[in-house]
């Protein structure tokens, strides 16, 4: 039954039963017509009774996942501000030895990284919910953000070789903040699963119309069963978003959310992946 819905199993079943009740007393029992025909509908308003109910039981528990993931990604975000806030003034005391500010380092390194985790959720809660990822154009230079990324990446993972093939300014309408986001999606990824032994690529140009970024990263690549279902929440390819150096990479769902902020903002995203030309993500958004 791969590939088939709970409903059209169902509705499968009915049919089959219908079928093989009526072969059967025709051929046993010799029962009169208009009798099979009371049984057969008969089983069918059970059946229909069934399906209505699996529905509903479906629908409801949906919706109670949708809003339980919305409130809760929303009310953890108070007590982690309080968190990183806390950590930031202790880093700021003069008072501290460097035992208690390697810990406070630690705490707000955690606080932030669970933030993090935390705005991924609601942003995939507002997607349950029908609302989608929030974008909010203004004017904003895409070259500027993306060095900034590439500088920030290269600061966290100076092991890391990362070649930006510079750019003009790319000046359109954009959210500056989300754009960010994929920016540095699709560069963690690189890093993370990539071979670190070779450069990473990041691109950035333009023409009349559009903006084109793409990352590109040589290493194991990742299979082609996996590609069609890699920017889904639901069927992300774990091999490939779980970290195999040990680094913590929180829910996963990088690559859901930077697609849903290119889809945000009219563009495309995909990715191409074998051993001879790596693992490359491409993004076009156009310019406004």
């Amino acid at each position: 039954m791969a590939g088939f819905t709970l409903d059209q199993v169902v509705s499968e079943y009915r049919a089959l039963r219908s079928s093989v009740i009526r072969l059967w007393l025709e051929q046993e029992w010799q029962v009169a017509t208009h009798q099979i025909d009371d049984l057969v509908r008969f089983n069918e308003a059970i059946d229909q009774a069934l399906v209505e109910s699996i529905a509903s039981y479906g629908e409801a528990v949906e919706s109670t996942r949708k809003m339980v993931l919305a409130i809760l990604g929303h009310d953890l975000r108070s007590p982690l501000s309080a968190v990183t806030m806390g950590a930031d003034l202790l880093l700021r005391s003069k008072q501290l030895g460097n035992r208690e500010k390697s810990i406070a380092t630690q705490v707000a390194s955690s606080g932030q990284h669970a933030s993090r985790m935390v705005n991924d959720l609601l942003d995939l809660a507002r997607c349950n919910l029908g609302t989608g990822v929030p974008v909010k154009r203004e004017t904003a230079d895409l070259h500027f953000i993306c060095q900034g990324t590439v500088d920030e990446v290269r600061a966290g993972h100076p092991q890391a070789q990362i070649v930006f093939n510079d750019t003009e300014k790319v000046v359109g309408q954009f959210d500056a903040a989300r754009m960010a986001q994929v920016f540095s999606n699709l560069m963690g990824n690189a890093v993370r699963h990539g071979d670190l032994q070779k450069p990473i690529h990041v691109t950035l140009k333009r023409d009349r119309t559009s903006v084109f970024f793409s990352v590109l990263n040589f290493g194991e690549p990742i299979s082609p069963e996996a590609i069609p279902i890699l920017f889904s929440p639901e069927g992300r390819y774990s091999s490939y978003s779980d970290d195999k150096r040990g680094e913590t990479v929180g829910l996963g769902l990088g690559l859901f959310i930077a697609a849903q902020i290119v889809a945000g903002h009219n563009g495309k995203i995909d990715v191409e992946s074998t051993w001879e030309q790596g693992t490359v993500f491409r993004v076009s958004i156009p310019i406004l």
